[in-house]
């Protein structure tokens, strides 16, 4: 394994799966994630975990430009990651109505060309597919069904932008680590199994080393 440019500063923006909500080690996938850049690849990155918990896109899209931009500096190279939809896909908190999203799929598709299409312009993007929530009761596979046609529609909108996307819906639909984890969290968020089910699947991916510039023997 060879080393790329030293110092990199890693910018994840997303909601409470990205910030790490019920994570007993703290600091969700980008926490697993800069450490395992440092363990197994020595290579040291500034991990800005830029999570909130609630967030659906419309929040993301009106602040993750300023909150970049306030850490890019030309000495250290940037990547944007970002990971969003479960809050967009989940019920309608003003009215508690099981058939209205919180933010419409057209809305969201909007949202996320505009948020992935002005990211891929200002530095490397990488994109994370919305994770599925427990696949339980009818209100919980109602989110599933929703999130299921958003994940194809940012799977599309990445694939305009060339902008690398993991697809982990099906996957964590089915995984048995991720779905004992929610069952062991509260459904939406898992505990400390599922955050790191998701960062192996996000390294096993290995588009951030690719972006980064480290390369294997796989490769």
């Amino acid at each position: 394994m060879t080393t790329g440019t030293i110092g990199h500063r890693i910018c994840c923006f997303g909601d409470s799966l990205v910030n790490g909500v019920r994570d007993e080690e703290k600091g969700g996938w980008p926490m697993r994630l800069g450490r395992r850049l440092l363990d197994e690849a020595g290579h040291e990155v500034t991990i800005y975990n830029l999570g909130i918990r609630a967030e659906t896109s419309e929040g993301l899209k009106a602040r993750w430009e300023f909150e970049a931009k306030l850490r890019m500096v030309a000495e250290f190279p940037t990547i944007l990651m970002f990971s969003f939809g479960v809050n967009d896909a989940n019920h309608a908190e003003d009215r508690g109505e099981e058939t209205t999203m919180r933010v419409s799929p057209a809305a969201s598709a909007a949202n996320a060309a505009e948020i992935i299409g002005a990211a891929s312009k200002l530095a490397p993007t990488l994109w994370i597919g919305p994770q599925a929530v427990i696949d339980g009761s009818k209100s919980s596979q109602e989110i599933n069904q929703r999130l299921e046609g958003l994940n194809q529609i940012y799977l599309e909108t990445a694939r305009g932008f060339n902008v690398p996307y993991l697809d982990l819906f099906a996957t964590t639909l089915s995984d048995e680590t991720w779905q004992r984890a929610l069952r062991r969290g509260d459904g939406y968020h898992p505990n400390k199994a599922g955050y790191d089910r998701v960062a192996e699947l996000i390294w096993e991916w290995g588009a951030v080393q690719k972006t980064i510039g480290l390369s294997s023997s796989d490769d």
